[in-house]
């Protein structure tokens, strides 16, 4: 540490703490002019007094003597600004010099002398020390502060003040008043830098290191990244501390979320903001002043108890590249949807969330209530959240408590999302609205299937099939929906084609065992087969050619190799219908009464001999026929591109109801850049009404 000679003007280095005699420092503002190091060791005495920030070291040096200590400290001037090293020391070491000084001046340079007492908290409050980043931890360290003016005339002391102060800055009196400030909570601290200014990105984050009690490494060059790099720090430091994620605006529900049913399955449509942006958030804050609203923000009381529990395993949390990985409890009461405007589209997109609870909150009059973080699903099992976090009497004591958030706890990715910038030959699922969970899927190559960002990316020109989504009620049942581009136009931006196929694998019983065939009743009708079994509502049975079924998913984004060759190719089977019978095609039901009619398709279908009709060993092999044969299964429908086209299926036994919605857009009004917005809407009887949670 080095310090300057209140009467002679040496400059001294003290290598040990231990040597370091009492000492007086300066708390200012930097200004045109200062003074350096190299210009206190260089320049002759007359070009030093000459310089501007030369006066308020005088005031310094004489207000010291006079208060008997024979030295002081000046950031200006003690610090070789030009040694990076010496620099990275100084500031990592700033806050417990400020904290050891006998007594810290704060010179106000812009407030003049001979105040009256009640004009003194107005001009304080315009004071620029009270607005930049270095001053905080000035304020805050020292046992004692007191405040001069431009002529250096003293206007008061820190404990004096602490009432005028505390109001101007939102620091709580106990912490101007000699409390230890690292029993404030992160947010606590990050709030009183949140109206904070510096002359650098960097120093943002550098400012603040002693307030957290952290160091690291001073990189001058890398911006904002510091400030992440100083949250980081934080985290490892205070990993029980949740307090470090509760920034943003504090809402009591989350404006996003939609309220009605009619919203989500498309009955009435939803409002777009153009001037919303829906790229998503890490978890981490861009800077101090988006914990404006957080200081009131503390620790859960019985955090310790949640993170120290013998039955449930937490883990620290970590940040992996751009990730934060994080033990967080989920409150789970349903679908909940929220909206995301779009981006060059008058689209507005739903999409699912999860809330999750921070060990943190506010408490209020009533009650502790917990702060919730809204975190929007993305592909690839990560989440990104919005600037809103939510506290209300949903989540608080004592309906909430720490047994209870152990037991919701899961391990969360969460990172930056960039926005959705839609491009040509794109589908976007501007609703998909399923009461039954989309498991896996299927993909050509020249998509990207992102069904939790609500989008199907084109890479490339695509003609046939686009992908095939997987719809499991069980393991041994469920819905397989395939998406097409037919027509004569091959550049991508043919007509869409939908097709679904109910999936129902019964348990093979001794006599159904492999190779011998079974029957197994199915919706009115029997399709005799090996092991397993497919709908078979079409006219004729289904018909597979060989090559079709062989193909595999090789042109597929699938790893499941060649799953789609173990659809095997038994012998023929023939297929019973009773004499009434009704058939689904988009959206219109008719029936084929006629007993004499149905003999004779019966006599065709017998003809058809060396004709085969797969079975399947399980749901995987169904989905992958679907994939292979999207062309010949029963329920299909071509939406023309020329208007909206909604195609509605009716719930039918093991069918849901499926109610599909396209239309064709375009970006910016350019017809040469055509889009597809589509409503994916999947639902049963059971659950029409209250099909989401706000």
């Amino acid at each position: 540490m080095r310090l300057l000679n209140s009467c002679s003007g040496e400059m001294r280095t003290f290598m040990s703490y231990a040597d370091v005699p009492l000492y007086a420092i300066l708390s200012h503002t930097w200004d045109e002019d200062e003074v350096s190091y190299q210009d206190w060791q260089m320049l002759p005495w007359p070009a030093i007094q000459a310089k501007k920030g030369f006066q308020k070291i005088e005031y310094c040096c004489q207000q010291a003597a006079r208060d008997g200590l024979e030295w002081v400290w000046v950031d200006t001037c003690c610090i070789d600004q030009t040694s990076s090293a010496e620099l990275t020391e100084s500031i990592n070491s700033m806050f417990r010099w400020y904290k050891d000084a006998a007594i810290c001046y704060a010179y106000l340079a812009d407030v003049a002398k001979n105040l009256r007492l009640s004009t003194i908290e107005k001009k304080l409050r315009k004071s620029r020390w009270f607005t930049r980043g270095w001053t905080l931890q000035e304020l805050i360290a020292p046992a004692e502060v007191v405040f001069y003016s431009m002529d250096w005339h003293q206007v008061g002391t820190k404990s004096e003040l602490a009432a005028c102060i505390s109001d101007i800055t939102q620091i709580d009196q106990i912490y101007l008043s000699g409390a230890d400030v690292q029993q404030a909570s992160i947010a606590q601290r990050m709030s009183w830098a949140a109206n904070r200014e510096t002359s650098r990105d960097e120093d943002v984050a550098y400012c603040l290191l002693g307030i957290f009690d952290v160091n690291m490494p001073l990189i001058y060059g890398e911006g904002t990244k510091a400030f992440q790099r100083l949250q980081e720090e934080i985290m490892k430091t205070y990993p029980e501390d949740h307090t470090l994620f509760a920034w943003g605006e504090v809402m009591s529900q989350f404006s996003r979320y939609v309220e009605s049913d009619a919203h989500a399955l498309g009955l009435e449509p939803i409002a777009w903001d153009p001037d919303e942006d829906d790229s998503l958030l890490g978890f981490l804050a861009h800077s101090p002043e988006d914990f404006r609203d957080s200081g009131k923000f503390v620790a859960y009381k019985e955090a310790k108890k949640y993170f120290r529990r013998w039955d449930v395993l937490l883990t620290a949390p970590e940040q992996v590249g751009r990730t934060v990985r994080i033990d967080l409890p989920i409150v789970s009461s349903g679908l909940h949807l929220a909206v995301c405007h779009g981006y060059r589209l008058p689209v507005a997109r739903l999409r699912r969330v999860k809330a999750a609870v921070l060990v943190c909150g506010r408490q209020d009059e009533d009650a502790f209530k917990f702060v919730t973080v809204p975190l929007f699903i993305c592909t690839g099992g990560f989440y990104g959240r919005t600037r809103e976090i939510v506290v209300n009497d949903l989540v608080a004591l004592p309906r909430v408590n720490y047994e209870l958030l152990g037991k919701w706890q899961s391990q969360l990715l969460i990172e930056r999302q960039p926005r959705y910038r839609p491009g040509v030959g794109d589908i976007i699922l501007r609703r998909f609205v399923t009461v039954v969970p989309c498991s896996s899927s299927i993909a050509a190559e020249t998509v990207d299937v992102s069904i939790d960002d609500g989008c199907i990316r084109a890479l490339g020109p695509t003609h046939g099939r686009v992908a095939c989504l997987a719809f499991e009620y069980s393991y041994s049942a469920g819905l397989g929906l395939s998406i097409a581009r037919v027509g004569d136009n091959e550049d991508g931006t043919g007509n869409l084609h939908f097709a679904f196929m109910p999936v129902d694998i019964a348990p093979a019983t001794s006599a159904q065992q492999i190779p011998g065939p079974g029957l197994v009743e199915h919706r009115g009708e029997a399709v005799e087969m090996g092991e397993g079994i497919i709908e078979g509502s079409k006219a004729d049975m289904i018909e597979v050619n060989g090559e079709e079924s062989n193909r595999g998913p090789s042109e597929g984004k699938s790893n499941e190799g060649t799953h789609a060759e173990e659809i095997s190719r038994g012998n023929n089977r023939r297929v019973t219908r009773s004499s009434t019978r009704k058939r689904m095609r988009g959206g219109s039901t008719y029936e084929k009464g006629d007993e004499k009619e149905d003999e004779r398709e019966e006599e065709g279908q017998a003809k058809e001999a060396k004709k085969e009709t797969p079975w399947f060993t399980d749901t995987r092999s169904a989905y992958y026929f679907l994939w292979n044969n999207w062309e010949h299964v029963p329920h299909s429908q071509v939406m023309s591109t020329e208007r909206k086209h909604t195609w509605d299926v009716p719930e039918d036994g093991p069918v849901p109801n499926v109610r599909i919605t396209a239309e064709r857009m375009y970006l910016d009004d350019d017809v040469d850049q055509p889009v597809d917005v589509v409503d994916i809407i999947i639902t049963t009887k059971h659950a029409q009404n209250g099909i989401i949670r706000a």
